[in-house]
């Protein structure tokens, strides 16, 4: 999985305005290292670190606790530190937990604070109890308070006392081109459209990706249009604006260019008024003609460097290029009634998509045993007890010589 990718992730985490305060463990491949480098360097919030050291005498927490306050000045925590080190029995847990609330407050005294806990190993970890400590110290305070740590067993959370988050995603993600991409141009007349080919893909347990979502921040709008372009699958969904748009006419070039456009791409086409024959063909390859030449005469007119209106020029002119393949694709082959097509969640649309792709999946079971019909002919086993050779042929099964 791509760090960027989970860094992205880790960033939408911390920066959601509705996130509360809690124990969150992260499922990531990042470093403890390149989480605290990242949050520090991008400033998203407060930032408080501690190690959690393995200990043979199960108080992990006391020894976070002592490394907690080792980062404050305050006196009266460090008079409150010296009664803790010094209580035994039932005592010891009321200090420990006043001395917890008390150190929290003094060091996430920001509207938004992240307690990152590192670990030294896998074996790091705090038991039930301290979690429950741990989060009802937090819990104390008004500020958001993110207590994070990486974690490595899934099976044993308790999520009555603790947030799981996976900055992974599904495993899928790790081949962007496998899953179905959607080309598009956003038009609010068309939510209900696009709506519906979500669900529908969601509840088939289908991968896909959209821009919306999978363009991270400070991402290549141009490299996630070459990986439309390069999908196995896309939705095309076409209207006028479509044709319009010059970041979908540079998609739709990708596509062409890497072939296979039957099999690959999945047209939905409402035009309106532009008609589906050479008159048609004709207006957009105007619009692109005008779009060019001014463009060109912005060339002409624009002081210092002119790299980015020569870039745009290049991709008018590969649409124009291939917009008779475009045009034979949308007007000589059918695509049905859009609106059809994406009644009840698309559900024609998702059809004709499933049969294209390799849903089979085998498994193997190690326990199997096979019948007397399909068990292999075993190899010969020769016993012989004496001196001399003997030879045979064409034999199956165990042969004993005495």
């Amino acid at each position: 999985m791509n760090k960027q990718y989970q860094l992205e992730q880790l960033r939408r985490l911390l920066e959601n305005p509705t996130q509360q305060s809690g124990i969150y463990l992260i499922n990531t491949d990042l470093t403890d290292y390149e989480i605290e480098t990242f949050i520090k360097t991008e400033k998203i919030c407060h930032y408080i670190k501690e190690t959690l050291i393995p200990s043979t005498k199960d108080n992990a927490l006391e020894l976070l606790i002592v490394g907690l306050c080792s980062q404050c000045s305050e006196g009266n925590i460090q008079n409150m530190q010296n009664l803790f080190l010094d209580a035994d029995g039932p005592k010891r847990d009321t200090i420990t937990y006043r001395l917890m609330i008390d150190v929290i407050k003094h060091l996430c005294v920001a509207e938004k604070t992240v307690l990152h806990i590192h670990k030294d190993s896998i074996y790091s970890t705090l038991n039930q109890d301290d979690r429950c400590k741990l989060k009802g110290a937090i819990m104390h305070h008004d500020n958001v308070i993110l207590v994070i740590s990486k974690y490595y067993d899934i099976n044993s959370i308790d999520e009555t006392i603790i947030k799981y988050k996976s900055l992974k995603g599904p495993k899928y993600m790790e081949n962007k081109l496998e899953k179905v991409h959607i080309s598009y141009k956003w038009n609010e007349e068309y939510r209900d459209v696009l709506n519906a080919i979500e669900s529908g893909l969601k509840e088939n347990n289908i991968p896909y990706s959209m821009d919306k979502y999978d363009i991270m921040y400070r991402g290549s709008i141009d490299d996630y249009e070459k990986e439309i372009g390069a999908s196995s699958r896309v939705i095309m969904f076409v209207i006028p604006e479509y044709f319009n748009s010059l970041d979908c006419m540079f998609e739709m070039t990708r596509m062409f260019k890497n072939g296979n456009i039957k099999e690959r791409i999945f047209p939905l086409v409402d035009m309106k008024g532009i008609p589906r024959n050479g008159d048609g063909l004709k207006m957009i390859k105007d619009y692109c003609q005008k779009e060019k030449i001014k463009k060109l005469e912005q060339m002409a007119t624009e002081p210092g460097g002119s790299s980015f209106l020569l870039m745009e020029i290049q991709k008018i002119d590969e649409v124009i290029k291939t917009l008779d393949e475009l045009w034979l694709f949308i007007c000589r082959h059918s695509t049905g009634d859009f609106r059809e097509l994406v009644k009840n969640n698309a559900a024609l649309l998702i059809q004709e998509l499933r049969s294209t792709l390799n849903q089979a999946t085998a498994s193997i079971d190690e326990n199997f045993t096979p019948s007397s019909d399909f068990k292999p002919i075993p190899m010969r086993e020769i016993l012989q007890k004496g001196e001399k050779p003997i030879y045979i042929e064409n034999n199956i099964g165990s042969i004993i010589i005495n």
